[in-house]
């Protein structure tokens, strides 16, 4: 090899380590600071609380004592700590990753995760769907100001009952959406946060989290299906009124991934018998689904599997603040649970866990999301180890 090839290798090389120490460098400020956020919004309010507290019975109101209360108590300090970026997706969705435009559609079909592709370029890859300027035409609807990607820290711990996590993230500025009246999507909810547990049986989870729930023929997906094709026999067995919602291959028959001959992509349509589809909830094929409206404060918990299903469930709790620029919101969420949909979390087991958030009044796909990663109680080797105490 010539040596002054060798010697442009080599340079190159060099580049690539000063780019990722600074790299690393910024996003270790990043963290410093989002956690010097933290620790002031929740010395504020610790102050707040007790300024409360010290209220007279008559100038203090049940609005008042209700913002100081916390049901959710736990030292955080011995939690376990980690940081998930989550980007914005445009129309990615999973007959997309496993279709003809996806560079890594083999490797994923091997079983590798998302996160061994793509785990070093998760901004890059939200700043490019974001703007529009993917070679893959996945965001046809630009939104201009909005960010590409958010850096959320989880905090995550379990007692003998609940697993707690926290996320907290900054609040991003203001970007309003050119084609919706107002520029916000969901006026009533600021922010809306979203996760999902699976085991390994759900095909995909175990490299993809939740974008096995994603399909091309989803609300306000390039497949979607028009108004007069949701009537008929699927309507008596599916909730249609809002259109076709989340679902898990393992209840359909086929799901079109190539679209030749012009097929719409998915498989909304094709609903298997629903004995199939009951063995599939039998046999921990589906997602346990939470989700939170913070200009509601509901707490919403379900499962997706042959659409999404908010049955109630364990009845998680959930608390949510923005202080100082920075989201916080903690759920408290039951261990084990005799409601069906509901995933139990047991010590040596691990499990599949994605995550989204609706900032800035978004709604539908217009979202950030999580890739894949995995969460067990007390193991070091799960990307988010809630710790006991």
């Amino acid at each position: 090899m010539p040596e002054m090839y060798k010697n442009g290798l080599a340079r190159i090389k060099e580049k690539e380590i000063e780019e990722k120490i600074k790299a690393k460098e910024e996003a270790e400020a990043a963290k410093a600071a989002m956690q010097a956020q933290i620790d002031q919004a929740v010395a504020a309010a610790l102050a707040n609380a007790g300024a409360k507290a010290g209220t007279s019975g008559e100038n203090a109101s049940s609005e008042q004592s209700a913002d100081s209360a916390s049901n959710i108590n736990l030292d955080w300090n011995k939690a376990s700590s980690v940081d998930i970026p989550v980007f914005y997706p445009g129309q990615a969705s999973m007959e997309w990753i496993l279709g003809r435009s996806h560079g890594g559609k083999r490797a994923f079909s091997k079983g590798d995760r998302c996160i061994e592709c793509h785990g070093e370029e998760i901004e890059t890859l939200g700043n490019t769907i974001v703007s529009g300027e993917s070679e893959k035409d996945l965001e046809p609807n630009v939104i201009p100001g909005k960010r590409g990607s958010i850096p959320v820290t989880i905090n995550a711990s379990h007692d003998d009952e609940y697993l707690y996590l926290r996320f907290s993230w900054a609040e991003g500025t203001h970007a309003p959406v050119p084609f919706v009246e107002g520029g916000k999507m969901d006026p009533e909810n600021p922010m809306k946060l979203a996760f999902m547990i699976a085991t390994d049986d759900v095909e995909y989870a175990d490299r993809a989290g939740c974008w096995g729930t994603c399909h091309a023929d989803a609300n306000t997906m390039p497949f979607q299906p028009k108004e007069d094709l949701l009537g008929g026999d699927l309507a008596k067995r599916l909730n249609l009124s809002d259109g076709v919602t989340k679902y898990i291959k393992e209840t359909r028959t086929k799901i079109e991934l190539k679209g030749r001959r012009g097929k719409a992509l998915g498989g909304w349509d094709k609903l298997k018998d629903q004995s199939d589809i009951d063995a599939a909830m039998a046999d921990n094929q589906y997602m346990d689904l939470l989700r939170y409206k913070s200009g509601s404060k509901e707490v919403e918990d379900g499962s997706i599997l042959a659409e999404r299903d908010m049955h109630g469930g364990q009845g998680a709790e959930v608390e949510a603040s923005l202080k100082l620029g920075t989201w916080s919101v903690i759920v408290k969420r039951k261990l084990t649970s005799d409601k069906p949909g509901d995933i139990n979390i047991e010590p040596g087991k691990v499990y599949n866990f994605g995550f989204a958030i609706h900032d800035d009044y978004s709604s539908a796909r217009y979202h950030h999301v999580s890739f894949g990663y995995k969460l067990a109680l007390d193991n070091a080797e799960a990307e988010i180890n809630a710790v006991k105490q």
